[in-house]
């Protein structure tokens, strides 16, 4: 469900525009889900992890919390893992089922921003007729990869991210999609740790910042 979705929302009808639109800054707070397919090839073994998240950020407190779902056909790997980054006591906790893990989270929070670097690419609509969503698509290089980004023309919401690029070895084409987007936090207890992982483990397994779960950390990370 969550890839033709993905698919979907990075199809969109470009329109002219007079003048370039500036980068923009998304909502300090937001919730939503994100859709996820990746092929990768990592020196000859190729392979393709697709599944879905569900995010709350919250940059007025400087708290992130994902959970994820996903499946990587190269490894035969399905994890299923929730996330929590608490910014203000720098540290990192990872929650698989009833196992915790805990690491240092150096650097500050990373406000959800187009870059400045940006080079604006077109504006676009999704939909027909009057049912129109209105948005601006931006290009913008990261170490190893290059990131193409579409946000609403009304509050920088984002949409859809295509990021592709080699890092070590590790060749790869991602397709993101948001869906189902809420402003402020229904909860804020998304950010507790469970009561469930009375004991947190000073390390975490590396197959959990792979692909998307890596993206993300250094995403918000300055």
């Amino acid at each position: 469900m969550y890839t033709a979705v993905v698919i979907i929302l990075m199809v969109g009808v470009a329109l002219g525009a007079p003048t370039a639109p500036s980068p923009c800054c998304a909502p300090d707070q937001w919730e939503g889900i994100i859709g996820q397919t990746m092929g990768y090839n990592q020196e000859g073994k190729a392979g393709v992890r697709k599944g879905y998240m569900t995010m709350s950020y919250d940059y007025t407190h400087r708290l992130l919390e994902v959970f994820s779902h996903l499946n990587d056909s190269g490894s035969g790997m399905e994890v299923n893992s929730n996330v929590i980054q608490n910014y203000k006591s720098h540290k990192q906790y990872v929650i698989e089922g009833q196992k915790c893990t805990m690491t240092d989270l150096p650097g500050e929070m990373q406000q959800q921003c187009i870059p400045k670097n940006a080079t604006f690419q077109t504006s676009l609509y999704y939909g027909a007729g009057s049912s129109t969503l209105m948005a601006n698509s931006f290009t913008f290089p990261r170490t190893g990869m290059t990131v193409d980004v579409s946000v609403t023309q009304d509050g920088c919401i984002p949409i859809g991210e295509s990021i592709y690029g080699n890092i070590n070895n590790y060749a790869f084409f991602e397709v993101l999609g948001f869906i189902n987007v809420t402003l402020g936090i229904k909860d804020p207890k998304v950010f507790n740790i469970p009561s469930s992982c009375p004991h947190v483990e000073p390390q975490h397994p590396s197959h959990q910042f792979d692909g998307l779960l890596k993206y993300v950390s250094d995403k918000y990370r300055k």
